[in-house]
Formats: C-alpha cells, sequence, structure tokens
C-alpha cells in the first residue's frame, strides 16, 4: 500500500495497488516501465477489452478512456470485496476489486494513435493509471475488389 491519508469521516483511504489492462490477451501491468506498448487493432474488428483494479479504500473510481474520449459506461462491472485478517485482535480490512469489462470494443480509425487507458483514483490520493497506444488499420478492402476482377473473367 502507497499511502494512507484519514479523510472528514475519520477512516484511513487507501491507494489502489495496481491496474491490469488487457486487450486482445496483451496485458500491462502497472508494475511495468513508463515505456509505452502498442497494440496493433483492425477498423471494425470488435476485441475484448478488460481493466481491472485492485486495493484502495474507500472503492476506487474505476475510468476507461480512449484518448479523452470516456467510453466507461460500455462497460459490464463487478464489484469484488474480500474480509482480511487485519493486524490487530477483531480488526479486518476489506480489499477491493473492481473489474470492468467488455467482449466488443470495436476500434476506428479516429481511435489511431490514441491511448487506451484505464485508471483508478481514490478520492484525494495518487491516480494509478495504465495504457497502451492503439494502431487502429483500416480494413483491407483490395482483397475485395480482386475477388471483383477475378469472377468478371
Amino acid at each position: 500500500m502507497q499511502c494512507a491519508k484519514r479523510n472528514v469521516q475519520n477512516f484511513v483511504a487507501e491507494s489502489v495497488d495496481s491496474v491490469v489492462i488487457i486487450l486482445n490477451n496483451i496485458t500491462r501491468k502497472s508494475s511495468y516501465t513508463a515505456e509505452t506498448q502498442h497494440v496493433k487493432l483492425v477498423e471494425g474488428q470488435p476485441v475484448s477489452v478488460s481493466c481491472t483494479a485492485a486495493g484502495g479504500y474507500p472503492p476506487p473510481q474505476v475510468t476507461i478512456r480512449v484518448g479523452n474520449n470516456d467510453i466507461t459506461n460500455t462497460f459490464a462491472t463487478v464489484v469484488n470485496q474480500t474480509l482480511l485478517p487485519g493486524n490487530g485482535v477483531g480488526l479486518r480490512y476489506i480489499k477491493h476489486e473492481i473489474h470492468l469489462w467488455t467482449l466488443g470494443y470495436i476500434p476506428t480509425v479516429d481511435a489511431d494513435q490514441h491511448v487506451l487507458q484505464c485508471s483508478a483514483e481514490v478520492t484525494g490520493l495518487e491516480v494509478v493509471i495504465q495504457g497502451m497506444l492503439l494502431n487502429v488499420c483500416c480494413k483491407s478492402v483490395s482483397f475485395f475488389f480482386v475477388q471483383l476482377l477475378a469472377v468478371e473473367f
């Protein structure tokens, strides 16, 4: 845990431990280096995307963006809460894990060279962010034209 801070309600706020983003079976964890990971996608072909934020108290706000476009509302959300033993007699703490996912993110050429970013924030503490640079290729139409030419001959 990175930081603890008391808020007005007198509980200790805790930072998010990690953020993991998976795009088309490519995983990026918040423990990786700062260099950008590139992911090649094809315009119009649906891909799976998931983001998992672990830790944080109170539960973090998790957001998914492509560039400046917030696409969080297009994802399903599952929140897991696990009660774990604390450091003292009778003390317990809750570990939150928030998982956002979709099987149907459809990239467009407008998303090309933009970062798909997942961020998790506990109010007042550092935001934990993970992302991947999208390289969105146009659909190939040349194969279609070759088929048309072959049919005419």
